[in-house]
């Protein structure tokens, strides 16, 4: 008797020797460098990255602000009170903390997305697109560099030796008196 299309479907397809449904099989993970690539969570990350040195490079050394680089009272007839001066450093430094805190919080993911795309994008158009293109620019103007280089050889290094021998011959002497 003849299954119903929508039960053939379901059932998958069954061997004709045996009857059983074939184990599925699964490809391979692709090769990078010699490694297989698979989509597992990379373990090694906290040996690439150091959590506590996250400027090793001094990469953002001027984006170091500290309060007194941005306000100073130079006189002592110019001094606010003293809890005044201390309630707005705790102040300066709290904010700046806390909205680069919150900022990083909304906005680093995204940023970090964005900026990968644009550095991947950067990296495939050197690779795939600006090298070779260079190199097909340098193949193509071989040929204007030869001709070039036997011009300059022909017509200009004539003129060059000639004025290198009149120039040669000329002397100077220093006397100190």
């Amino acid at each position: 008797m003849k299954q119903p299309p929508a039960q053939r479907a379901s059932r998958g397809r069954r061997s004709r020797r045996t009857g059983r449904i074939p184990p599925i099989r699964i490809p391979k993970a692709p090769k990078v460098a010699g490694r297989r690539v698979t989509l597992e969570r990379n373990k090694d990350y906290k040996e690439q990255m150091d959590i506590v040195t996250r400027d090793p490079n001094s990469l953002n050394i001027h984006c170091k602000v500290q309060f007194e680089d941005i306000i100073a009272e130079p006189d002592p007839t110019v001094f606010s009170f003293d809890n005044v001066w201390t309630c707005s450093f705790k102040v300066f430094t709290s904010t700046k903390l806390w909205c680069y805190r919150i900022i990083s919080l909304i906005c680093a993911i995204p940023a970090a997305i964005c900026w990968g795309i644009e550095f991947a994008m950067l990296s495939f158009c050197t690779i795939w697109c600006w090298q070779p293109s260079l190199k097909a620019f340098d193949i193509s103007l071989w040929y204007t560099r030869r001709i070039y280089e036997i011009l300059l050889k022909v017509f200009v290094e004539p003129c060059f030796h000639a004025f290198g021998k009149c120039l040669s011959h000329i002397v100077v002497t220093v006397r100190r008196e």
